[in-house]
């Protein structure tokens, strides 16, 4: 009898331990946003494209134009940032629970923004905002982003889309 009880004992004890988990690493860590916005249906030369993309060493603008002969003022500038607190706090972002709801009746015109986050492992999480368009919980990630991007303080040659 005194042996199967210390097998049973054993046995639980290994079944508890097994139960026990060590830390996973964190694989939904976001390693960088991309903030993009178009200008929508204006003339041709002041239509813009750009993307601000909030990587781990700092903060980068591209703008360009969208024709040869383009008044948007294109170029690229970077800025040293700390984005640390906000690519932590996205990652809390379940992007399954964000949803995108169309409009009934989508408005003429307007400009185009989306924000994609981009994860360690990979995987991309895109809210496309297309005029009239919205998403449920998706002020989880637009909120914090255009909070961190009004405390930026881009360059004078930067700050105007027009030359």
């Amino acid at each position: 009898m005194r042996g199967v009880s210390g097998i049973l004992m054993v046995i639980s004890l290994a079944l508890i331990l097994t139960g026990c988990q060590t830390e996973q690493p964190m694989s939904d860590t976001v390693e960088q946003i991309i903030y993009a916005a178009n200008s929508g249906p204006v003339l041709p030369d002041l239509q813009w494209h750009e993307e601000i993309i909030i990587a781990r060493d700092g903060v980068t603008l591209n703008r360009n134009g969208r024709v040869d002969n383009s008044q948007i003022n294109a170029g690229s500038w970077t800025l040293p940032a700390d984005t640390g607190a906000l690519l932590g706090d996205l990652a809390a972002v379940n992007c399954a629970d964000l949803k995108r709801v169309e409009p009934a009746d989508p408005p003429d015109g307007g400009g185009t923004i989306s924000y994609e986050l981009i994860f360690t492992d990979g995987s991309r999480c895109v809210l496309t905002y297309d005029p009239g368009v919205t998403y449920t919980g998706g002020e989880a990630v637009t909120e914090p982003v255009q909070a961190f991007l009004r405390t930026l303080s881009w360059p004078a040659e930067a700050a105007s889309r027009i030359k």
